[in-house]
């Protein structure tokens, strides 16, 4: 059985056909443009660190290829029907949500923001007292 799935991915990214074209182009969109994102920002890293010794025609098509070939397979990996239709429902199920407006934004930041200072101010004052009861022990000895 995993060798007909094989033969189903490997004919998904050779096969130029796009699966439900209309539905989920916005997620599908966004999720090929942060691959090939990735891919380009990989060749860069790539092309700055490994290949440039080997000369800067060779280094360029050699990226260049990478480019292509990682643009091919970020445009085959949304059309992968598996793939595909999880970005379709992700799509479906974001419209669902409810956003907060902007003032429930700014209350719930300003709650956010004071308990963490809380908490900070209340972790120091745990830390002051047990360095001052460590200290009073003789356990913990600070070097002038």
């Amino acid at each position: 059985m995993a060798k007909v799935q094989h033969e189903t991915l490997l004919k998904s990214i050779l096969s130029a056909d796009l699966y439900q074209r209309k539905q989920g182009r916005t997620v599908r969109g966004g999720t090929a443009a942060a691959i090939l994102l990735t891919v380009v920002l990989g060749c860069q890293a790539l092309y700055h660190s490994v290949l440039l010794d080997l000369g800067s025609s060779i280094a360029f098509a050699t990226v260049i290829g990478l480019i292509a070939v990682g643009g091919w397979l970020a445009y085959r990996a949304v059309n992968y029907r598996p793939f595909a239709d999880f970005l379709i429902e992700v799509e479906s199920e974001m419209t669902k949500v409810t956003w907060p407006s902007w003032g429930e934004l700014q209350r719930a930041t300003v709650v956010v923001l004071a308990t963490m200072f809380i908490f900070s101010a209340l972790l120091f004052g745990y830390d002051i007292l047990w360095q001052w009861f460590l200290q009073v022990t003789g356990v913990l000895r600070l070097n002038p």
